[in-house]
């Protein structure tokens, strides 16, 4: 069973909150547990008990974690560990014979009998457990040093908004749609020329948003601001041993009846943590920023830390569209994308190819109040690094938050702005940042560095067939 049907069979989520998950999903990717707990609406331990139901195995919760075997965990190398997703934790039995590894999908045969090999026990020894995806991989960090993705660190802010719910279908699109080419040399449309120093945090907590055909699902119920965690079952169906000799813990749902006492001695306690624990034991790993190269106090002027100072890595596009493809062919294949990887690949191909004017562009995922980027490409140089721009700073990415397509030159952007450009590999020109609006909110944008005043109505093209492309694929993760 999905996981999703099985948290609204047995009651502990609703058909609209899993719906909810399933159309952020579509945005931000991951899996749909990832998104239950970034909403609010479920905590690791309780998700991690339902990973467990779902698969038949125990659960590793944090307890187990935080009492992990670092003498065990370094016999299993980084290499592994990250090529199958899995944490050893704990050597259990009267001798100590049989390990447990926490694992995100239960491994095959081969996968098992690899990470017996390094841990120096037979396959059938392994005692696999389940856990969430997020602990998971922060333990992959903590304890092998794997860095995760901005897209497993939290964001800033109270909390994640919910994405829209559709009250009616967006229409479908006709199939024989009138295709309109887009001249190069087209007049710009209406663009809001901004200088960012003019929006003031205050001004964007308190613009209203306008919602068209959709109402936001909270991610918190109003009378309870707290996130709703999954309630532990009183009563669990009896699980399937894993691989292994039999076990005593048949019919639990962790991995307690494996532990002879919450007192044993024999494990090693784990180094301090890495502060991100996301079940909020620790203080969390935030998403870093272009805020954060920036030292406070400074006054805005060209004085800024470089890129350098953040660890970054370079995303780039890997699939440009059929060379003979006209742009209304393009673009009615970004509407009739059938995953997100695969709408950010065109989108930014057909920008590449028939935005000439256009030096640079990225593809910004809006999460709680950062904007990270995800795709995206640079000419003739490397792409563009991995970054985050803040939702909480002015600058033209907070003026796009509001449904409008902004626009500065280089000589009057801020500090943020800069710091954007400079992350596209350029320096002067123009920073355009084009919205792309689901139901009249916008859930991610295009920011390209372009020539002085050159139109950018190709690149509000691609926006609106991406805008179309994750509206449907949004209701289709309703049904």
């Amino acid at each position: 069973m999905k996981l999703g049907d099985l948290l609204v069979s047995d009651g502990l989520l609703t058909p609209q909150q899993v719906e909810s998950a399933l159309r952020a999903q579509v945005m931000w990717g991951g899996r749909l547990g990832t998104n239950l707990v970034e909403l609010g609406l479920a905590d690791l331990d309780a998700l991690s008990r339902a990973l467990g139901r779902q698969h038949k195995l125990p659960a590793a919760l944090a307890r187990h974690f935080e009492r992990g075997d670092r003498e065990l965990q370094r016999l299993l190398s980084a290499d592994v560990a990250e090529r199958f997703a899995c944490v050893p934790l704990l050597r259990v039995g009267e001798s100590g014979e049989d390990v447990v590894v926490a694992v995100i999908d239960p491994l095959a045969a081969k996968p098992n009998a690899i990470v017996a090999d390094e841990l120096g026990v037979a396959p059938d020894r392994i005692i696999q457990s389940v856990a969430a995806e997020l602990r998971i991989r922060y333990y992959l960090e903590r304890v092998y040093g794997i860095a995760r993705d901005v897209r497993f660190l939290r964001s800033r802010g109270p909390t994640v908004p919910a994405y829209p719910q559709f009250t009616e279908a967006p229409p479908e699109e006709p199939s024989s749609a009138p295709d309109v080419d887009i001249p190069i040399d087209i007049a710009p449309p209406d663009i809001v020329t901004a200088i960012p120093n003019i929006v003031t945090e205050k001004d964007e907590l308190t613009t209203p948003v306008s919602i068209s055909t959709a109402t936001v699902v909270s991610s918190k119920p109003s009378a309870d601001p707290a996130p709703r965690p999954i309630p532990r079952r009183a009563q669990t169906a009896p699980i399937a041993p894993p691989p292994r000799a039999a076990s005593p813990a048949e019919s639990l749902d962790d991995l307690t009846a494996y532990i002879v006492t919450d007192d044993d001695a024999s494990a090693t306690p784990a180094p301090a943590p890495i502060v991100d624990e996301p079940s909020g034991r620790d203080r969390r790993q935030y998403v870093r920023t272009l805020a954060d190269m920036v030292d406070p106090g400074l006054p805005t002027g060209l004085e800024h830390k470089t890129l350098g100072r953040i660890a970054i890595r370079r995303v780039a596009v890997n699939a440009e569209p059929n060379a003979a493809s006209s742009f209304p062919e393009v673009t009615r294949a970004i509407r009739r994308a059938t995953d997100r990887e695969r709408i950010a690949e065109l989108a930014m191909a057909a920008i590449d190819r028939f935005a000439p004017t256009c030096e640079a562009a990225m593809l910004l995922i809006v999460r709680g109040e950062v904007a990270i980027g995800w795709k995206g490409f640079v000419r003739s140089k490397e792409p563009p690094p991995e970054f985050a721009v803040p939702l909480d700073r002015p600058g033209l990415v907070v003026v796009a938050r509001r449904n409008t397509t902004a626009r500065c030159s280089a000589h009057d952007l801020g500090q943020i702005d800069r710091l954007l450009l400079e992350a596209l590999g350029h320096d002067d020109g123009d920073l355009v940042v084009v919205p792309v609006a689901v139901a009249g909110q916008v859930v991610c944008m295009i920011a390209t560095a372009t020539a002085p005043d050159a139109p950018v109505a190709a690149v509000e093209a691609v926006a609106a067939a991406a805008a179309a492309a994750f509206a449907r694929l949004m209701q289709a993760a309703g049904r």
